[in-house]
């Protein structure tokens, strides 16, 4: 069986700071994308024991490398590389399901640890009238060939958000949000409780172990089109590019509004 899976950093366990840890000149962002690597090497074991065949993997969080250390990769998994941080790239309907790793929930997220959609100057992203962030997003598109999202690991509130979407979802947290500490546009940075990285890769390895078992009874996310995107910016400075781009509708200063026939079409 096929197992594609959708990397981030932020719901790693340990990764609490945006700016130390999440950007390329972080202080620790080598360190904090070694631990995401770690635990993506614990979901492949973890997949594998339940039955993959093959495993690939790509790295969705900013340039390349994407948060992830290709140096310390399974043996077994392949990394889909280069291919930037718009969306994965690479999977059809030969894929037999999806695993969300290292995910966060949308912005305004309750509870959420680095809680965001997509870039920390979106306020909020609609799809056909309901609210999305990455989370709904990438399972929206796998959907759309077929394939299901069974597996996601990040903070209690990614999990709670994909469950929400997907009820039967196999979850792994490894830390918890407590009060907020700072916002940086959209994004809130909270105080957290984390796991330890080794006990944050034991917990990834036997949920992606048991996701394996789900393949065939959870059904894809899907979404009809035509495909309605409604974006608000934190700054009308964000939104006033996008004004100028075809098909879009001004809503107000900082809101705009497309309708695509296809997912891949859409653009924010």
């Amino acid at each position: 069986m096929k197992v594609y899976v959708v990397c981030d950093l932020e719901g790693t366990a340990g990764v609490v700071d945006f700016m130390k840890q999440c950007m390329e000149e972080g202080e620790y962002y080598r360190q904090a994308i070694r631990m995401a690597t770690l635990e993506l090497n614990a979901l492949v074991d973890g997949a594998l024991d339940g039955g993959a065949t093959e495993v690939y993997a790509w790295p969705g969080h900013g340039a390349f490398p994407g948060g992830i250390d290709v140096e310390l990769l399974h043996p077994e998994c392949r990394l889909v590389m280069h291919a930037g941080d718009t969306g994965p790239v690479g999977y059809d309907e030969s894929f037999d399901a999806m695993f969300l790793y290292g995910l966060h929930g949308m912005a305004g997220a309750e509870g959420g640890v680095l809680a965001h959609s997509f870039t920390p100057i979106l306020e909020n992203v609609w799809l056909n009238g309901f609210k999305i962030g990455e989370i709904g997003m990438n399972m929206a598109s796998f959907g759309d060939v077929r394939v299901p999202t069974v597996f996601v690991s990040g903070d209690e509130a990614a999990v709670a958000e994909a469950r929400a979407l997907v009820p039967g979802i196999e979850g792994a947290v490894v830390k918890w949000g407590l009060e907020e500490k700072e916002k940086l546009g959209a994004l809130s940075v909270r105080k957290a409780v984390s796991l330890s990285p080794a006990k944050a890769q034991e917990v990834i390895r036997g949920a992606a172990r048991r996701a394996m078992s789900k393949i065939g009874s959870v059904e894809p996310l899907t979404v009809d089109p035509p495909y309605t995107m409604r974006v608000q910016y934190t700054e009308e400075k964000y939104a006033a590019p996008m004004k100028a781009q075809p098909g879009m509708v001004t809503i107000d200063e900082t809101t705009v509004e497309q309708v695509r026939d296809s997912l891949s079409d859409l653009i924010f």
